[in-house]
């Protein structure tokens, strides 16, 4: 079975959970919307103030379901409109990306309750606390037609965040289906864009392995061309912030690529490959403090895992489901890196891609309840460079769209920063190497 079943059962299950018990507004038509509920006594917030938020969120889905995106600005949060460009930038975007079958035709709103810490997905450090959230069901023109496979599914999952506030209404900072980060919606007609964007690759932030702790010269080198030590990746990091770069989740990239949403000044997108354990223990706090977002591109079958061979030689520590549910809470994505990342997908038959990938994004999206809609490919490109395609790469595309995914990050011989609207498919990559000076990154900020 494809990611379709396995999304949609998560959808039902936690429509269960997020409005099995709270009181529901619903918009059964442009013209018309019932007022929310009130919801159950035992809800925590107090009468006076539920109503408050209620107000709000019929108020701000009402205005994204009329389109009047500019309207909603009003009613954000600074540290939402500090996500975006401008405000002319945000109703521009929205306006592209909800249009045509994507057109919201309806929506339905759960009660409100309260939330947890709001963290910027762009900026991890920067977190709200005191907020309610209300689930958000999203109905769309025409559901089947979206691209790609199984994303009006995703959109029946999210959450507004309001943050109240003494005397005033309350103010929106997590947006739900409005925010920049919400799931990727291909367009019916795009534009081509294309940008200098380096997407850094790292493996392993750890310390240089010990040779007498591999059980061959070739594993003991692949594992130290895999590593940055923690210094030398702090080092980097603070380069990258001395010189202006702003840190990009994919999504964001996306949201230049397919919609036109302006990139800030010398963006920059730092990836982890291979679910490792280090870098969520060495680079995360480093990553925090600057306020860069980086993606994790993990392996679901390795999760949880202490690989070693006999003599409990060749460790390999890989992150557990609880440091991959922190990750995606904390200001950091979780996007998908096959099964167990020891199989190239291009040339498989479709029914193995969907088991060495759809499955796994559907299992990550379980645990961290976000969408997954990337995918680093397992193994070396094919090619020297990520521009260079051919059919089974090709082929591989429209099976992996037919699994939900929208883009996929290329892992060839030749760096680049090359990135375009007809090449999401093979995002190109700039590896990073053991003892590389922080400088080395300066040509990618040019």
């Amino acid at each position: 079975m494809g990611s379709r079943w396995w999304r949609a059962l998560i959808t039902l299950v936690g429509l269960a959970l997020l409005l099995g018990a709270a009181g529901i507004a619903n918009s059964s038509s442009p013209a018309r919307v019932r007022t929310a509920a009130r919801p159950h006594r035992d809800q925590p917030a107090a009468d006076g103030l539920t109503q408050r938020l209620e107000a709000v969120a019929v108020s701000f889905m009402q205005q994204m379901q009329d389109g009047d995106y500019a309207a909603q600005w009003g009613e954000l949060a600074p540290q939402a409109q500090a996500m975006w460009p401008s405000a002319t930038q945000r109703s521009q975007m929205l306006a592209a990306k909800f249009s045509g079958a994507a057109g919201i035709t309806s929506y339905t709103l759960g009660g409100p309750q309260p939330a947890p810490a709001w963290v910027d997905p762009e900026d991890p450090g920067v977190s709200v606390a005191g907020g309610y959230q209300v689930p958000v069901l999203v109905h769309f023109a025409n559901p089947s037609a979206l691209a790609p496979a199984g994303v009006a599914a995703m959109y029946q999952l999210l959450r507004l965040v309001l943050l109240p506030r003494p005397g005033a209404a309350p103010q929106v900072v997590g947006e739900g289906p409005a925010s920049l980060d919400a799931p990727v919606i291909q367009p019916g007609h795009q534009s081509q864009a294309a940008a200098a964007v380096p997407i850094l690759m790292y493996h392993v932030v750890a310390p240089f392995p010990i040779a007498s702790q591999w059980n061959s010269g070739y594993a003991y080198r692949l594992e130290y061309g895999l590593t940055v030590t923690p210094r030398q990746f702090a080092a980097q990091i603070r380069f990258l912030a001395a010189n202006g770069a702003h840190a990009i989740s994919l999504t964001r990239l996306a949201d230049f690529l397919l919609y036109g949403l302006a990139l800030p000044p010398k963006p920059v997108v730092i990836t982890f490959d291979d679910g490792r354990e280090s870098p969520y223990l060495n680079a995360v706090p480093v990553l925090t403090q600057v306020g860069y977002t980086a993606t994790f591109f993990v392996p679901s079958g390795l999760v949880g895992k202490f690989v070693t061979v006999r003599g409990g030689r060749n460790p390999q520590h890989y992150l557990t489901w609880s440091q991959v549910t922190q990750l995606a809470k904390g200001g950091f994505w979780v996007e998908d890196h096959t099964l167990h990342d020891n199989v190239a997908l291009w040339g498989l038959k479709a029914a193995e891609v969907a088991r060495l990938a759809g499955r796994t994004a559907a299992q990550l999206e379980q645990h961290t309840g976000r969408a997954v809609q990337f995918i680093a490919y397992s193994g070396l490109w094919p090619y020297p460079t990520a521009s260079g395609v051919g059919l089974a790469q090709r082929a591989l595309f429209g099976e992996l769209a037919g699994l939900g995914y929208v883009g996929g990050a290329v892992d060839s011989r030749i760096d680049s920063d090359a990135q375009s609207t007809a090449a999401i498919w093979q995002l190109a990559r700039v590896r990073m190497n053991p003892n590389e000076p922080a400088s080395a990154l300066a040509p990618w900020l040019q």
